[in-house]
């Protein structure tokens, strides 16, 4: 790991969550170096914030809110639509 740039190959695991009694949606993300150094995020409060992203204690999980594409309402919604790319109806 020493001599590791960590500039090469990266692994991530994606953990996608639902949480029954809010019918919400996260993901937490992790990301390795290929010679196992995990990475830290950087610059997002911690905790879970079920409308936006935050961080786990220790910086290794980023946790993020997610919802099936057309379900929650998105300022671009409109301009996918005229090109043809997806479903906006809930």
């Amino acid at each position: 790991m020493a001599d590791c740039t960590h500039d090469e190959a990266h692994n991530a695991t994606i953990t996608v969550n639902f949480l029954k009694d809010t019918g919400q949606f996260f993901a937490e993300i992790r990301i390795e170096c290929q010679c196992g150094q995990p990475f830290q995020f950087l610059g997002l409060p911690l905790g879970v914030d079920l409308n936006g992203a935050a961080i786990s204690p220790d910086g290794l999980e980023l946790r993020v809110a997610i919802a099936p594409l057309g379900s929650v309402p998105q300022p671009l919604d409109a301009q996918r639509l005229s090109q043809g790319h997806g479903n906006t109806q809930t």
